[in-house]
């Protein structure tokens, strides 16, 4: 069911827009700009619980129905910019079908993940991490001795199913499935985080020297269910 749900959200959504997060109950937020964003799910959750629940008479109490091109159904808009909720024709009687019984069911979704807001699927889009430069360290040295260093080119790009990453001459390919640890350096002037892998003895360092883009890798990596040392949970919820 869930999985039905994404697609038919995803079609729902102009292509454009690659940043959203969907509710179990089909309401789900577009975002236009992540980049001033820490932790995009908490942002998602804070929204939800704010402008999801249904108070009549205020502008909770607002939506309007847009029947999709792509998917099966229908968009419920609300009072809050970039929030929408899915309404799939079997989930409603179409006997008596009409725009405003469509709407009051869909608000009445919105209200259900307002009260109790459960994410199911975080969409982002590729995430070019700005690094001012990259290393190549081995498991059974600790920072700050690395072997290798690329400060003309570093690169580390974070995907929706798997992260590039370029620490000294050579683009390698990770999966969030194969990383045993997530793990953080600070000294002055360098804002490091550490990846090490199940399947590697070496590890990737990458210097941002900027918390807050730290902070955003943190919080994507800990979104993927990667392990975060306590240095790295505690530097992302400061």
């Amino acid at each position: 069911m869930n999985q039905t749900l994404i697609e038919n959200v995803k079609l729902a959504i102009n292509p454009k827009f690659q940043d959203w997060v969907l509710f179990q109950n089909g309401t789900y937020i577009v975002f236009d700009n992540t980049d001033s964003i820490k932790n995009l799910k908490s942002e998602a959750i804070k929204i939800m619980s704010e402008y999801g629940p249904v108070h009549i008479g205020s502008p909770a109490g607002d939506f309007g129905v847009t029947t999709l091109k792509k998917a099966q159904g229908w968009s419920i808009s609300g009072h809050y910019y970039g929030m929408y909720t899915y309404v799939h024709p079997s989930e409603i009687n179409t006997l008596a079908l009409n725009e405003s019984e469509i709407g009051l069911f869909g608000r009445s979704k919105r209200d259900l993940d307002g009260q109790n807001p459960i994410i199911i699927y975080i969409n982002r889009k590729d995430i070019d991490v700005k690094l001012i430069a990259g290393f190549v360290g081995l498991k059974t040295i600790k920072l700050p001795f690395v072997c290798g260093s690329n400060n003309f080119n570093p690169k580390l790009i974070l995907k929706d199913e798997s992260f590039e990453h370029r620490g000294f001459f050579w683009n390698t390919t990770g999966y969030y499935n194969n990383i045993e640890k997530i793990d953080i350096y600070l000294a002055h002037k360098t804002t490091n985080i550490e990846i090490t892998k199940t399947n590697s003895k070496f590890t990737f360092v990458g210097n941002t020297n900027d918390h807050l883009e730290l902070r955003k890798c943190l919080a994507f990596f800990h979104e993927k269910k990667c392990t975060l040392t306590q240095k790295a949970l505690d530097f992302l919820n400061q």
